[in-house]
């Protein structure tokens, strides 16, 4: 979200070590539409315990020179809407804090997530933030973006970057995911943790992708916030609708 020091807007550090727990915008790009592998192994397990986890990575930046944002509270909400949910036990909420530029390639190949969350600033140049080796704000290029996930393509089905002006980023990295989420323009930390929330609570509850997204925006609408349009889904290699992870 926006770099500013008078608003609080998803645009930080909370040095908290990486753990795990168990537990409308518009859609662009629907021209090709094919049934993802996650769909296809899930859907004939739905409920399965014994099935693989659908593993969310979430990491998280809050530069020391950007403005405090409410990032444990999103986590602490995502987390207790997983727990609540009906496929509870499908899922795992791997965490990592203060997530540098050089260690994010490491994050995500320990962790082989299904779902990669960050959750932090982005420029107004349309670069999400992490940090530097200092704890200042380091911002990842476009271009290097869009390449790591590219080459770590085979397992991770659906990005959200939960910052501001994070459109033009998720644009890139729609080449190669199935669904990916960004932000059209800024977006402040209650309409911000209310998507993510609500997103996931409906993953937990067995909806598919373009679902989840609707009742995000959806859940900051109901709360009077007037951002609903600011999140936008890009799925430009599968249908959204088609995408269920139980």
């Amino acid at each position: 979200m926006a770099k500013t020091k008078k608003t609080k807007n998803q645009s930080g550090g909370v040095n908290i070590s990486g753990g795990s727990v168990k537990v409308g915008g518009d859609v662009v790009g629907r021209d090709k539409v094919t049934a993802g592998p996650a769909r296809t192994q899930n859907k004939s397990h739905k409920g399965d315990k014994t099935s693989k986890p659908i593993k969310i990575l979430f990491l998280a930046a809050n530069p020391q020179d950007t403005d405090r944002l409410r990032l444990d509270e999103e986590i602490r909400g995502i987390k207790q809407a997983l727990r609540q949910a009906e496929f509870r036990d499908r899922f795992d909420l791997e965490q990592e804090w203060a997530v540098q530029v050089s260690g994010l390639q490491t994050h995500l190949l320990q962790y082989q997530p299904d779902i990669v969350h960050f959750s932090g600033h982005g420029s107004a140049a349309s670069e999400i933030i992490l940090e530097d080796k200092t704890g200042e704000s380091q911002t990842v290029p476009t271009r290097a973006l869009e390449q790591l996930f590219a080459v770590l393509k085979d397992n991770i089905r659906c990005v959200v970057l939960n910052a501001c002006y994070s459109q033009k980023q998720a644009q890139a990295i729609a080449k190669h995911i199935d669904c990916v989420i960004g932000m059209s323009k800024a977006i402040g930390d209650e309409a911000a943790i209310n998507f993510g929330v609500s997103f996931y609570q409906a993953l937990g509850y067995g909806k598919d992708v373009k679902t989840a997204f609707d009742l995000g925006c959806v859940q900051i609408d109901l709360q009077s916030l007037n951002e609903q349009d600011t999140p936008k889904l890009l799925a430009t290699k599968s249908n959204p609708e088609e995408i269920l992870f139980v």
